[in-house]
């Protein structure tokens, strides 16, 4: 959404100006600018303390045809993802129970409409490809990188040949220039993507590469580029996505590679068991304190 356009850059722009009955309608949408989508004019009005008719010569004075129009803005900015567009003023009822439990009801319903929207066979078709490409470089940027490291951790324990991309001190143009068809790349795009994404899918495809986006329903421009999509449901009760849904799926596809290489995945796993084992990388698993008694040789 351009900077002059958002709600909040509006009201900024016009705030000295305002007489008090629009301020108080101004400070609260400065707090909770996502509040158009859940509630009336009437209402925001109600919450202001302000009247009907003022908040009617406010939106018309930050330049709005109507109501409708701000409505729709804040909604455009919601389905982007804006954390200061997905906060509002209002909270479950019920207090902490209430909120609890309205997160594991949105948890719950992110994951079922996540593993329902998968076609038959999907995964086992993805997990093939995964498990017989030359390499697997998985990319992903901003919050969409913590879930794209995730994956490829899980896929280096299996296979050679994963990485994940941008590498540290590198250009994407230095890691993506030896593409080619016997490759699969994994893009993870989750909302709000950068200019990047759009060319690294491209790219992909013009190199021969095979495509695996995973994303949410926000990124259907660049879908076509991909030869597997996965969509991931990513609502929240709060201002911030939910990745569970996107870490659950991933697991399972980890899953399913590995049963598509069940000796060459246990081999190289045991291979760096051996490693840890030799490096001394990892701690034992914490233990109880030993009591007197247990420390006096028999």
């Amino acid at each position: 959404m351009p900077e002059r356009t958002r709600l909040e850059a509006r009201i900024q722009r016009h705030y000295d100006e305002l007489p008090p009955a629009e301020r108080r309608l101004a400070d609260l949408l400065l707090g909770f600018p996502g509040n158009p989508a859940s509630y009336s004019a009437s209402e925001l009005a109600a919450m202001a303390g302000t009247s009907n008719a003022a908040a009617t010569r406010f939106f018309r004075r930050l330049g709005y045809e109507g109501y409708a129009e701000v409505r729709r803005q804040v909604r455009d900015a919601q389905a982007w993802g804006s954390p200061v567009y997905l906060s509002d003023a209002s909270a479950p009822p019920g207090g902490e129970n209430g909120v609890v439990a309205a997160h594991l009801a949105s948890e719950t319903d992110n994951l079922r409409r996540t593993l329902e929207g998968l076609r038959p066979g999907q995964l086992e078709e993805i997990a093939a490809a995964l498990a017989r490409a030359r390499r697997v470089p998985v990319v992903g940027f901003r919050n969409s990188r913590m879930i794209a490291h995730y994956f490829q951790r899980q896929l280096v324990l299996l296979r050679p040949g994963t990485a994940l991309l941008p590498a540290p001190g590198q250009t994407l143009a230095e890691d993506l220039a030896d593409l080619g068809g016997e490759d699969v790349l994994v893009l993870v795009a989750f909302r709000r993507r950068v200019a990047a994404v759009g060319e690294v899918a491209r790219i992909t495809r013009e190199r021969g590469a095979s495509l695996l986006l995973v994303t949410d329903p926000s990124a259907m421009r660049i879908t076509r580029f991909a030869r597997w999509t996965l969509l991931c449901r990513l609502g929240s009760g709060s201002l911030f996505d939910s990745y569970a849904s996107a870490m659950s799926l991933l697991n399972l596809l980890c899953a399913a590679v590995f049963r598509r290489m069940p000796d060459r995945a246990a081999r190289r796993m045991r291979r760096i068991e051996a490693l840890h084992e030799e490096l001394g990388e990892l701690t034992l698993p914490d233990r109880e304190p030993a009591g007197p008694d247990q420390n006096r040789p028999s």
